[in-house]
């Protein structure tokens, strides 16, 4: 093999200039199609010249039948033929699709990521290999412009990022094709990339010839060089934004920005400084519009709220604050319902149990409740409160239950999960704060038992100290990636 062919000075330029320092390994993601194979046969002939082994990584998505399979078998047979290891997973992506609610691309993306990171794990200083092209990175740059990306999603498909390398991006779609015919390499195709059904696929088979034919027959290597120009701008921008203040990190995992400091920058600085301290703390990814409306907020004169952000992820502009927090979940819901001796399960919010006592012992404890031992458990309910209710504590005087909830600084949201227990239309219990007055029984006396033992996220409802104010519990859970075509 002639190494002065002109696409592997092209992959072997690219391999110099981005691999990083102390690769050993380099793992092919190979789905059998024409970019691939042109990649697994340029580093199977490079591998010496750069210091690498080589292997394999193969995902079928099982999305298309037994052509899935054919795929696999061809990925299989032309490993072993060229005496390359490989590593084969299948993966159901559409129910997997289902499951992370989001699109098979999506979906099939992490997959196959989650397989490269495998794969790679198995030997040592390995990085991935993919086959994107000079021909994808034009229609991502298509793409990111219709969905009006700014300079970052107008960059394009970086050569490489951590972990990641793309030694055919410099390289037309037609350019691998011809060295594939050249050197009598075969491979699959995909029949769904020739379905303009997917908008990539449209620009892929529609758009881009159309265009390359009526104003700019180099409107690939146009675009692309436009990508590699703003990507340049893009990591500059990068630099002089990260070299602004950091903001404060209260112990919640907030993050708080000083406005009169965000003022100071020119509003694109503070757009980007924003958005990628929300990458680096809270992993969420930005729109255009959403960095534009978060930028308003920080800079506006007056307060305001931000929740339509990714990952329940909001903004709160207060004073001179910027606050960047993740907002609750929507708080679980407890109709009301009928109690019972012993264990009453309440879903979202823990268990309530019913017993009697001798009234030998006597606990003062906000998760135990002792009511009168006249009072017939199976005419009880449990419910959440309810506007205009008032009860009086053992103890107390009697207050609106919002009221007893402000003295105590229990926080507005955790307000909503306290279980109220009635009889008939009475509160005869609420917690934390005990039985009612009437309904309490005394010391020494038999008892009918009510103890609480609530959802780990409740519990600080019951444990904090009453002189500060109680955090709002938590239901919130985990929760984009870079707009690359589905290979």
């Amino acid at each position: 093999m002639k190494k002065t062919d002109p696409l592997l000075r092209a992959v072997s330029s690219l391999l110099r200039l981005h691999l990083p320092e102390g690769t050993r390994h380099l793992v092919c993601g190979l789905s059998g199609g024409a970019d691939s194979v042109c990649l697994l046969f340029a580093l199977h002939t490079l591998r010496e010249e750069h210091g690498c082994t080589l292997s394999a990584a193969h995902l079928n998505h099982l999305l298309r039948g037994q052509a899935a399979f054919d795929d696999e078998q061809f990925v299989r047979e032309l490993c072993e033929r060229w005496e390359i290891p490989l590593l084969v997973e299948r993966c159901d992506v559409r129910t997997l699709a289902q499951e992370l609610r989001c699109g098979e691309e999506q979906a099939g993306r992490q997959a196959r990521y989650a397989l490269f990171a495998r794969a790679c794990a198995a030997y040592s200083n390995a990085v991935v290999a993919t086959a994107h092209t000079a021909s994808d990175q034009a229609e991502t740059v298509l793409l990111s412009l219709f969905r009006g990306s700014g300079l970052d999603g107008l960059s394009g498909i970086p050569p490489a990022r951590e972990g990641v390398i793309r030694p055919l991006l410099s390289c037309t779609r037609d350019e691998v094709e011809r060295f594939c015919s050249r050197h009598g390499l075969s491979y699959v195709t995909d029949q769904s990339n020739l379905e303009p059904v997917y908008t990539r696929n449209k620009i892929r088979l529609e758009l881009l010839p159309e265009l390359s034919r009526d104003y700019n027959p180099n409107l690939v290597r146009t675009l692309t060089r436009t990508a590699s120009l703003l990507r340049e701008e893009t990591e500059l921008l990068n630099r002089m934004a990260d070299a602004l203040p950091p903001p404060e990190a209260d112990e919640a995992g907030r993050l708080i920005f000083d406005r009169a400091l965000l003022r100071q920058s020119e509003p694109a600085l503070t757009r980007r400084y924003l958005r990628r301290r929300i990458e680096a703390v809270f992993s969420r990814s930005l729109s255009a519009e959403r960095s534009q409306a978060l930028l308003a907020l920080a800079l506006g004169s007056g307060s305001g709220r931000l929740t339509e952000l990714p990952g329940r992820l909001a903004a709160l502009a207060e004073g001179n604050r910027l606050i960047l927090f993740f907002a609750e979940a929507p708080a679980p819901q407890l109709s009301l319902s009928s109690l019972r001796m012993g264990e009453n399960k309440l879903p979202g919010f823990g268990i309530l149990w019913i017993s009697r006592d001798s009234g030998e012992i006597f606990c003062k404890d906000a998760t135990i409740h002792r009511l009168r031992c006249d009072i017939i458990p199976d005419v009880l309910s449990l419910r959440t409160r309810r506007p205009k209710d008032r009860y009086r504590p053992v103890g107390r005087p009697e207050k609106l239950l919002s009221d007893l909830f402000i003295d105590a600084r229990i926080a507005r949201q955790a307000r909503e999960l306290a279980p109220v227990v009635t009889l008939g239309e009475a509160i005869v219990s609420c917690f934390p704060f005990g039985p009612s007055q009437d309904a309490a029984a005394k010391e020494g006396q038999p008892a009918l038992v009510l103890r609480y033992e609530p959802h780990a996220a409740l519990r600080p409802l019951f444990s904090l100290p009453q002189e500060r104010p109680l955090q709002s519990p938590s239901f919130s859970g985990l929760e984009e990636q870079e707009q690359e075509p589905f290979l």
